[in-house]
């Protein structure tokens, strides 16, 4: 995460924001030298909030936990299309 002073960041916003976009890259932008504000892309940001709301479920947090003691995981790819069915995202896309 780059930290960028606020007035350099309004300077650059349009620039940021296409990294951010594009690359997912994301900034903490500061204000008389301390952080103030964080920009990302906007999947980032989606992503984040689910994965929160994952973890603030507590039957979630329980399965996890179980998961993890029975030593039955799930694959990247099997977690990544469980995760886009949940979403309704199209995994083609």
């Amino acid at each position: 995460m780059e930290t960028i002073p606020i007035t350099e960041a309004k300077a650059r916003i349009a620039e940021l924001a296409d990294r951010a976009q594009r690359e997912h890259a994301d900034y903490t932008f500061t204000k008389n030298g301390r952080p103030a504000v964080v920009m990302m892309s906007v999947d980032q940001y989606e992503s984040l909030m689910e994965t929160l709301s994952i973890l603030d479920d507590p039957e979630t947090r329980a399965d996890l936990t179980e998961s993890a003691e029975s030593e039955e995981f799930t694959t990247e790819e099997d977690m990544a299309e469980l995760m886009n069915a949940r979403l309704g995202k199209d995994p083609a896309a």
